[in-house]
């Protein structure tokens, strides 16, 4: 009998390949569980600034698929951006995302696959389309036709229609072509952007009191066992659906995501956990780079925490500001790291290299 997946589950799985998102991740869970047990699919926007982790979710998503028993299926899934359902006559062909999903399938089967198998693998998938706020109808105030046309294309496929898409097939040696109907209201799609002007607009909303929302006061020690109040504004906590549509999304367009997500600005315990966890951060790949030289990579905790302060700086870039500040510390022991300064070796003479806070300090404000 093929194991049964709950959200819980999925959200187990997820959690531990993207991190400082547990709200969002419990969503996407929910989304994956039905899309999984063959429901209405939830589809989920999200919105988050760069480097919150919006790709990092759709990465792992299809490796959630891939590394779980009975989730064959389900295996077939594609990644790309709006503006890249425009061709390059300028006209707006969403049938780009079946021929990816179609060269995914090939890919996946080794070319071996039946036009039942092909219909029922597709109609099963999974669609991720980033940068989807770049498809407003409006940019810099400005009316955007092929965002509004990228938006009126893709309204129907999220609310579930019928495509044709012409493919290929080889039988006894021969190629022969057919019209596959495609119902596209089984395939699970998961949208995402930065939306940053988003977070503009409606902070300008509520500090002119332009309706009933406020900010919201947070008390926080001053340092001298005092009190003080600031303002915090997260988007999460405020946003309204008529925002969007302000934004330059069409209602219609908007009404056929079941979820619209908002990713939390990375904080400073999520920016030192990704630093030591994630298996794309900076410092692991450091790791392995001077593991092929025979030297153990080692970073104190003071270091770490200066390292991910100077991140916080540059939060608009979210993790990748991690990526930014460490290539600035490490760039300069990389060449030569058996003179460098930081090098020492154990009893038994293995070096290592160990990154302080004197390291970083030195480096970050050359």
């Amino acid at each position: 009998m093929t194991k049964k997946y709950f959200p819980t589950d999925i959200f187990q799985y997820l959690s531990g390949k993207v991190l400082g998102q547990e709200d969002v991740i419990k969503k996407i869970a929910v989304a994956v569980y039905k899309h999984i047990q063959g429901l209405r699919s939830g589809n989920v926007l999200l919105i988050g600034n760069s480097g919150t982790g919006k790709t990092t979710i759709m990465k792992s998503i299809q490796q959630f698929y891939n590394e779980h028993e009975g989730l064959n299926p389900f295996r077939i899934m594609t990644i790309t951006n709006a503006n890249m359902l425009m061709d390059e006559a300028g006209v707006i062909n969403t049938i780009r995302l079946f021929k990816n999903l179609e060269s995914e399938v090939l890919t996946a089967t080794g070319f071996k696959v039946t036009v039942e198998e092909m219909k029922e693998y597709i109609e099963n998938a999974t669609v991720c389309i980033d940068e989807i706020d770049k498809i407003s109808s409006k940019i810099s105030g400005k009316v955007n036709p092929t965002g509004i046309s990228i938006q009126q294309s893709l309204l129907t496929l999220l609310e579930g229609e019928t495509i044709l898409l012409e493919t290929g097939f080889y039988e006894e040696g021969s190629k022969s072509k057919v019209k596959l109907p495609i119902d596209t209201s089984r395939m699970l799609f998961i949208c995402g952007g930065a939306f940053e002007e988003l977070y503009e607009q409606v902070y300008k909303v509520i500090a002119s009191h332009g309706d009933e929302r406020k900010f919201r006061d947070v008390a926080e020690m001053d340092g001298h066992g005092g009190v003080r109040y600031k303002v915090r504004f997260i988007l999460k906590e405020s946003l309204k659906l008529s925002d969007l549509f302000t934004y330059g999304m069409y209602p219609q367009f908007i009404s056929r995501f079941n979820t619209i997500a908002v990713l939390d600005d990375l904080s400073k315990r999520d920016l030192k956990q990704i630093m030591l966890q994630a298996d794309d951060s900076p410092f692991q790949y450091a790791r392995e780079y001077f593991s092929s030289m025979g030297i153990e990579l080692r970073m104190t905790d003071d270091a770490l925490d200066l390292i991910a302060t100077h991140a916080l700086d540059e939060l608009r870039i979210g993790a990748r500001a991690l990526r930014e500040v460490f290539g600035r510390i490490i760039a300069g022991v990389e060449f030569d790291p058996y003179n460098s300064e930081g090098i020492t070796k154990t009893a038994d003479g293995k070096p290592i290299l160990t990154i302080d806070r004197n390291t970083v300090a030195n480096n970050l404000t050359r």
